[in-house]
């Protein structure tokens, strides 16, 4: 059973905790409550918890949060809902947790490892349109402790082989999971203050997300951060040209609003 800390100063929010009638069917031992940021803390220090569920005033919030930052990186969040909605979450949890601290005993294989690959399979599902709602967004990049910003402006580009090239059916026989982890590698994690991510979609498009990370300060317009995109994505493009024979193009490029404009709806 997964043990959940609970920090809550709103009595709606203690209401809600017990319309769930079994915890345990859900994967999860009763929360632990705490009333406030501080308590919160000394709990994660003293006892163990697999998550943690946030229903707290703004100035306490963002003082867990920065603890958070700090000392439990990995530690999952979950925005406390209600009724069947908070379920749905609770149950959301249970899957990623379970993912998590699977025993891949046989692999090289940790909990950071695994959140990161449902991280990158989170964004392939982002900017394949797979996300409902902006709510849905900004709840999977707490649960994986993304530090993503989603409602700062981003750039998305969408990168192309030239027509009829046969770089996936004639010359790379790995499939797209591995020419993802290989084009990861050329681009980078990181560009002036932005998360760089490289997705490669089941149907084979290739896709560049360049996005500013919480707690990251920067005064570039759109176009100047589309122009240090676009230069960074030239430079990766001639190393993998050089090292995979791979000759990629932008195909398209464009400023959004965040990662919540990649929403379904």
């Amino acid at each position: 059973m997964y043990k959940l800390l609970l920090a809550t100063d709103r009595a709606e929010t203690l209401a809600a905790l017990k319309e769930i009638a079994s915890w345990e069917v859900l994967g999860f031992r009763p929360p632990r409550v705490v009333a406030n940021a501080e308590q919160a803390v000394e709990s994660l220090r003293s006892r163990h918890a697999d998550a943690i569920a946030i229903s707290l005033a703004e100035d306490q919030e963002r003082q867990l949060m920065d603890a958070l930052t700090a000392e439990y990186p990995l530690l999952p969040i979950l925005r406390w809902g209600q009724g069947a909605q908070l379920e749905a979450q609770v149950r959301e949890l249970a899957v990623l947790l379970g993912r998590t601290y699977a025993d891949y005993s046989d692999d090289n294989v940790g909990a950071a490892d695994m959140m990161q690959l449902c991280r990158h399979e989170f964004f392939r599902a982002l900017i394949a349109g797979k996300i409902a709602t902006k709510e849905a967004v900004r709840r999977y990049l707490d649960l994986l402790r993304s530090r993503m910003d989603p409602d700062r402006g981003a750039v998305l580009l969408e990168l192309a082989l030239p027509q009829n090239d046969p770089f996936f059916r004639g010359r790379w026989h790995y499939g797209v999971d591995r020419l993802e982890v290989a084009l990861r590698n050329f681009f980078g994690a990181e560009l002036d203050g932005m998360r760089v991510l490289v997705s490669v979609l089941p149907d084979e498009r290739i896709f560049l997300l360049c996005c500013p990370m919480l707690g990251e300060s920067s005064d570039l317009t759109a176009p100047a951060m589309i122009d240090l995109v676009l230069r960074h994505t030239a430079e990766s493009i001639a190393h993998v040209r050089e090292y995979l024979n791979l000759e990629l193009k932008v195909a398209s490029v464009q400023a959004i609003d965040g990662l919540t404009a990649l929403a379904a709806d």
